[in-house]
């Protein structure tokens, strides 16, 4: 299974970290340093996020970019973090961000935390768990939430690891049984777990296969259904392409409704 596997059923899961001054500290391999954002390194950070296979295109990329961080823009010099690498390339990013609203006592959260395809395995993430929740310590955030999902379950079982605990379990238990039936980890021993072929998305099975069938095996894509959608996307490094996705009783069909060579 891929660190990100975007066959299971989809479901967004929360967790929380109840002190950040306790945590256990991680160091970066030599080589790699931390740096705080900058103007300009928005660029860097949607680059991490199509490499780790969060987007599909730099447009779509900082669009989110904009949407999400322009309400703090300012204080992103703080709050946002990066690991650089000794030739001075950003890999690795996240952030603390401010809640909208304190709710049950949390003011802040973790958001968009990614790491370069390439440089995963390289025993970064850990440090950068750890640096953030020193971070969010410093910022004067006592306790954090964060955001992950049942794509990233290799993600969300390392922040099990680290400290972090399952928050509002009740709100998508059924994403909490797919990542009990995947991990078994001891922090989720209340939950039950699930058959194996119960945890995907059928349609999303489909539409992989067709899409190894046309690209190969080297692309990133996204499967977008909310709000009555049924948009794919994909990249390949090379180009860019949007297709419509329809359900047979034979399968799936895929029809193209845009392409770009970048």
């Amino acid at each position: 299974m891929q660190s990100i596997e975007k066959t299971l059923k989809y479901f967004e899961l929360l967790m929380s970290y109840e002190d950040t001054s306790v945590f256990l500290n991680y160091d970066l391999p030599n080589g790699y340093h931390y740096e705080f954002y900058k103007n300009g390194d928005e660029h860097d950070w949607v680059n991490i996020h199509i490499s780790s296979g969060e987007f599909t295109n730099f447009d779509r990329g900082l669009h989110y970019f904009h949407q999400f961080y322009d309400s703090f823009i300012n204080d992103l010099h703080r709050r946002c973090i990066f690991i650089v690498n000794e030739n001075g390339e950003k890999v690795g990013t996240a952030t603390i961000s401010l809640l909208n609203n304190i709710e049950d006592g949390y003011d802040a959260a973790v958001d968009w935390v990614a790491i370069k395809k390439e440089y995963q395995g390289h025993g970064l993430s850990k440090p950068l768990i750890s640096r953030f929740i020193q971070l969010a310590n410093e910022l004067g955030h006592n306790k954090l939430i964060l955001h992950t999902q049942t794509h990233t379950w290799l993600a969300a079982k390392l922040y099990l690891d680290l400290g972090f605990t399952p928050y509002k379990v009740k709100e998508n238990y059924e994403g909490w049984q797919i990542l009990k039936t995947i991990t078994n980890h001891p922090k989720l021993d209340f939950i039950s777990p699930i058959p194996i072929k119960d945890i995907y998305w059928d349609t999303a099975i489909l539409i992989f296969k067709e899409l190894k069938n046309m690209h190969g095996n080297n692309f990133n894509y996204e499967i977008w259904y909310k709000d009555g959608k049924n948009d794919v996307y994909v990249y390949d490094f090379k180009n860019y392409y949007e297709y419509k996705y329809f359900i047979k009783e034979d399968g799936i069909a895929l029809e193209k409704v845009e392409h770009k060579k970048l």
